[in-house]
């Protein structure tokens, strides 16, 4: 799926190849948060203040900077429902599994602190690796996870012939060894002395890792989900490689897992999802048209009260 991230997986890429055709656009319940991006945007409370939803980040990034980039269909859905249930505050299933996989000890200064939930390796050195190297299924990855690594130890790496499948046997081997909850976290020098150097700086770096993981993570078992996987297990099964810029900025990633169980709905279920997405739909838009109303009243309340001060002022 095109979510920015390199994904290596087994049965769940294949899954997401077979079923990509079911998915698509028809999941009409995921363009909310495209309705609710598009209702808030340039909106501004009584302070001049952005209204909440015109300028949530996601991944680092605001909605329609994210969505530009998704070319897959079936990912840019899946998106604009992750989008909803963080603008939300929804407690699903796969929003509860992301925030509690990216939740670690308060004010964590250190990426171990941070994410306990996972064997944390941190190299810090000066990787530079090109995104087109970083996104081949070949490159090398899995060997970041070795505390003997250096930073910069694939710096030099190069790919040879075209881009193999995530099949081959020998990427399935490497993919397989790194195993279930691991954590490679590439730093640049200079990042590091910033945060040795000023320890509050470090716990808004371990704060912004943390969410834009838990926005991924959220973004991924919500397509898990609608294959139907078990997203426990599939997001116990997820390692991590965060390779971080200056900034702390996540400037390249790769996940792998296994993607947990397929546990396909019968006829019955699927028929009552849809039943039931259908009335959820309903009552978003209901919702929608409520944050409308509710909008309309309070600006014309406010807009009452400038005229009435205005008035006063003027000795009316």
């Amino acid at each position: 799926m095109d979510f920015g991230v390199t994904s290596k997986r087994d049965g769940y890429a294949a899954a997401q190849r077979r079923q990509s055709a079911s998915v698509g656009k028809k999941n009409a319940g995921a363009t909310f948060a495209k309705l609710v991006a598009e209702k808030t945007a340039g909106q501004t409370n009584a302070s001049g203040a952005a209204v909440h939803g015109s300028d949530m980040r996601y991944m680092g990034e605001t909605y329609q900077e994210r969505l530009q980039k998704i070319t897959n269909p079936d990912a840019a859905v899946a998106f604009q429902a992750a989008y909803a249930k963080k603008l939300a505050g929804a407690t699903d299933a796969a929003s509860i599994l992301s925030k509690v996989f990216s939740a670690g000890k308060t004010g964590a200064a250190t990426f171990a602190e941070a994410f306990p939930a996972y064997r944390v390796v941190t190299h810090v050195g000066n990787a530079d690796i090109a995104a087109a190297n970083w996104q081949r299924n070949d490159f090398p990855f899995w060997e970041y996870y070795r505390e003997n690594t250096s930073a910069d130890a694939l710096n030099d790496w190069r790919p040879s012939g075209p881009n193999p499948p995530q099949t081959r046997s020998d990427l399935q081997r490497n993919y397989s060894s790194i195993g279930p909850g691991r954590m490679a976290v590439l730093v640049p020098e200079k990042l590091q002395a910033k945060m040795d150097a000023d320890p509050a700086y470090a716990r808004q770096i371990m704060a912004k890792l943390q969410e834009w993981k838990e926005d991924y993570d959220r973004w991924d078992n919500t397509v898990a989900a609608s294959y139907g996987y078990d997203v426990a297990a599939h997001q116990a099964g997820k390692s991590y490689v965060f390779d971080l810029d200056e900034n702390g900025d996540v400037r390249n990633c790769t996940v792998t897992g296994s993607g947990g169980t397929l546990t396909g709905p019968t006829k019955e279920e699927r028929e009552q999802f849809e039943a039931e997405q259908k009335r959820k739909w309903k009552l978003r838009v209901k919702y929608i048209e409520i944050m409308e109303e509710s909008a309309r009243k309070r600006n014309q309340m406010e807009r009452e009260d400038r005229e009435a001060a205005a008035q006063e002022a003027r000795g009316i």
